[in-house]
């Protein structure tokens, strides 16, 4: 299907590479609506879903009830603290061999890789720092 893009797409775009990416629904609409005073949170989430198809942004789910949004770029990988959820990229020199398991997988029994990812859920230095708050618990993770 064919989109026009519009200011309220443009300015959802912006906002997400002005971050970096990572960012919530939500914290897209609190971003844009500073530029944009009548913008509503339903209108964040229908030019996302647009986005998405047009294949400007992806959606990333870790698992965590929430789903972040970050602009399409060459595969990377995360790291994604269950404590606050934060989300970083990762850099590897593991990226090479990586691709070469998505080139081999693709030839198997016909299947074509059309995209992939790797994710490492745990603890980042800043919560691994902080004492546990008493009837604190992490984020739940969904089961897969």
């Amino acid at each position: 299907m064919n989109y026009r893009n519009t200011k309220q797409r443009q300015a959802i775009l912006d906002a997400i590479e002005g971050h970096g990416g990572h960012l919530t629904a939500e914290e897209i609409y609190q971003v844009v609506k500073l530029g944009q005073p009548r913008l509503s949170l339903g209108t964040v989430y229908r030019n996302l879903r647009v986005l998405a198809e047009q294949g400007s942004v992806r959606e990333l789910d870790f698992g965590m009830a929430i789903t972040y949004f970050e602009t399409i770029k060459d595969a990377h990988y995360h790291l994604v603290c269950r404590v606050c959820g934060g989300i970083s990229d990762m850099e590897t020199d593991l990226e090479q061999k990586l691709m070469a398991l998505v080139e081999h997988t693709s030839g198997i029994d016909g299947f074509q890789v059309e995209q992939h990812r790797l994710d490492f859920v745990g603890v980042c230095r800043s919560c691994q720092s902080k004492p546990v708050e008493a009837g604190g618990q992490a984020r739940a993770l969904k089961a897969r």
